[in-house]
């Protein structure tokens, strides 16, 4: 009889097994270490056990009648979703603030209990779990899935397909509509029409041509107002996006893969983050990037011969994953992405990037920036390691070398141009800004944690976080402008929700240690701009009370600061200043600095070549002992080393309101 041991090594694990996944048999396996959950093997003789167990206590019958004091509303325990990793950001958060802790013994008093307030916030985020329903809707079987489900009739169709084929919509928005070809949509549209097709395709066409039809109407309404009618066609949209987050609930995401669950997966993954639902979003997003595996469209662009409609919605459909799997990697703290480097190179070499728009473009040069930062620089391989510090310094220099040729691309974006109608162009600028500025503050952190001992208050990094943050700002002003409310909530949504917050919390540590009146300022302007929205937005709200607690955190450090500064000397108040490194007001409102203008060679390699004096990557462990020497580091400036993942907006900040 085998032992239990080979047993564990071998067998499928129990999260696979309810998933429904392949397992690759490791102990633990690839899946559950990506989840950050533990990794469980149940013997088959055991599993029996518990299944008869649970079918004889089924077969019991039941009470007749149940006493009201008896009654007792229980909720089941809830799950871990294995598709969204808990939140390795929390982990890194407890661990550093606990060495800070340890380590500040010179630390004031009042900016010790900031860092013990922001340790037991951190120790209630750890408890925080998933439903184990990602999509939060129902999804009660149904006689018919297209039940409820509408679709737009034959004029509206003919219409759509007319303006996304002639010239009076900018080509900046078309390319948001091309991983579902023209001819596609037609052939759906008319299938819905119809009624010619199997259910579960036509539930697969109903989201494609409903999400094209609500992106349609937006797009025209902000183009031309139709004075009139723009009622009743905002209430159309409304009906179809209804239709979509209906037929997401029904997506069956096991089903064989074809390029038509493929791009029904992406229009759902758009919808979801416009609705401010990130998890849904994500659990989208795996789905799609697996289904572009097996279909193995990477290798299928390499040998495309010509440039048709359905090469060209394949090509956008495999840059969309890519983009959206790099970014929301990032944004989860994940150590590594769901599709390989290796198939950029196809997207890049494609013929389709020479008709690209160069707003879509812009984004999609992020990928690989991103993509290498995962891969490189995530701080789960660099924390303390400063064997591996001459190759991060290495990767750093080269991920900003790209970044400065990624500014010059920006700045070409802000000149006048047609190529802007249907956008808001200028809080899509700002966005893309806020893009680099984000990307850029993760990037220049990464030297500063792979060195316990490198000062951690560095300049740049700060600088660059401020930028982001005013970019920031400069977003909520202009989304104001917008005047559908509803296209302005899901703007923030693709915004706010879809970035890593590292700025806000580079800012947040600063001002504990330094007590900066700017910086806390900018915090507090940042978080009363999504007043107007956090009624409307469960998701916007719980991150708006993640900002103001952590702001509500700074307000007795800020105070105690003030009363030092008046009761100071002018020499003591010109050293305070000095040390607090303040910039100048006008700082924060200036434009990003402009980089010198590069020209982006299509040519550069996605992995930086390694310089000979790198060292191979060490496997890091939590447990690993942390060094005690605080000498030339601020104690609060590495509060987080991670991408504060989704698990932030899953919080029950009343909790914390009644600890602060």
């Amino acid at each position: 009889m085998a032992s239990f041991q080979n047993f564990s090594t071998n067998a499928v694990c129990n999260t696979c097994r309810s998933r429904k996944v392949k397992c690759d048999r490791n102990d633990p396996c690839g899946n559950c270490i990506d989840g950050n959950i533990q990794c469980v093997r149940t013997p088959p003789t055991l599993r029996r056990a518990q299944s008869k167990r649970r079918r004889s206590t089924e077969s019991e019958p039941a009470p007749k009648s149940i006493s009201r004091r008896d009654f007792h509303v229980t909720q089941s325990p809830p799950v871990h979703s294995a598709s969204v990793p808990h939140s390795p950001s929390i982990v890194e958060a407890h661990d550093f603030i606990r060495r800070e802790i340890r380590c500040a013994s010179q630390m004031p008093a009042d900016r010790l209990a900031v860092l013990n307030s922001a340790m037991t916030f951190v120790n209630h985020l750890s408890q925080v779990t998933r439903p184990q329903n990602a999509l939060g809707a129902s999804n009660a079987r149904v006689t018919d899935i297209l039940e409820d489900i509408i679709y737009p009739s034959v004029e509206l169709l003919y219409w759509m397909l007319r303006e996304l084929k002639g010239n009076s919509i900018g080509p900046y928005v078309l390319d948001y509509f091309k991983h579902v070809s023209t001819k596609s949509l037609r052939d759906m549209g008319l299938a819905l029409i119809e009624k010619k097709g199997d259910p579960e395709s036509l539930l697969l066409y109903s989201i494609c041509v409903n999400s094209a039809a609500y992106k349609f109407i937006n797009t025209i309404l902000s183009v031309d107002g139709l004075e009139g009618m723009a009622e009743r066609l905002q209430a159309s949209a409304t009906c179809y996006i209804n239709s979509v987050k209906l037929a997401m609930t029904r997506i069956h995401l096991l089903a064989a893969p074809s390029l038509i669950l493929l791009q029904s997966l992406l229009c759902s993954t758009f919808i979801a983050q416009g609705a401010g639902d990130p998890t849904s979003c994500w659990t989208f997003i795996t789905a799609a990037c697996k289904i572009c595996e097996d279909l193995n469209l990477e290798a299928r662009m390499n040998t495309c011969g010509s440039e048709t409609e359905e090469e060209e919605e394949m090509f956008y459909c495999v840059a969309w994953c890519h983009i959206l799997d790099k970014n929301f990697s990032m944004m989860l703290g994940r150590s590594r992405c769901l599709l390989e480097h290796d198939g950029l190179d196809s997207v890049f070499s494609s013929a389709f990037t020479r008709a690209m728009s160069s707003l879509f473009s812009t984004y999609l040069h992020f990928v690989p920036i991103q993509a290498i930062f995962i891969s490189e620089l995530h701080p789960t391989k660099i924390a303390n390691k400063k064997s591996e510090l001459s190759r991060v310094e290495y990767v750093v220099t080269d991920l900003l070398g790209r970044l400065s040729r990624m500014h010059a691309r920006i700045t070409e974006l802000h000149g006048p141009s047609d190529s802007w109608d249907g956008l808001y162009m200028g809080s899509e600028l700002s966005t893309i800004q806020f893009s680099y500025h984000s990307l850029r503050t993760s990037i220049l952190r990464s030297s500063q944690i792979c060195s316990p001992e490198k000062p951690f208050v560095n300049d740049e990094c700060l600088e660059s976080a401020r930028m982001a943050m005013s970019t920031l700002r400069a977003i909520q002003v202009e989304a104001a402008s917008i005047a559908d409310i509803r296209a302005h909530v899901a703007y923030m949504h693709w915004t706010v929700l879809y970035h890593p917050l590292t700025p806000f919390f580079v800012l947040f540590c600063h001002v504990v240690s330094t007590s900066s009146e700017e910086d806390y300022l900018t915090l507090q302007m940042v978080a009363s701009g999504l007043d107007r929205l956090a009624d409307l937005s469960l998701s916007i709200a719980k991150l708006q009370r993640l900002f103001k607690s952590f702001i509500d955190l700074c307000a007795g450090v800020m105070g105690n600061s003030r009363e030092t500064a008046i009761l100071s000397t002018g020499e003591q108040r010109h050293s305070s200043q000095a040390f607090s490194s303040k910039p100048d007001s006008n700082v924060i409102q200036q434009l990003p600095v402009r980089f010198v203008d590069e020209s982006a060679s299509s040519s550069d390699q996605l992995l930086p070549q390694q310089p000979p004096t790198s060292q191979p990557m060490l496997e890091f462990t939590f447990s690993a002992p942390l060094e005690n020497n605080n000498e030339g580091t601020d104690p609060v400036w590495g509060l987080f080393d991670v991408q504060p993942t989704l698990d932030w907006l899953d919080a029950d900040f009343s909790y914390f309101d009644s600890n602060i």
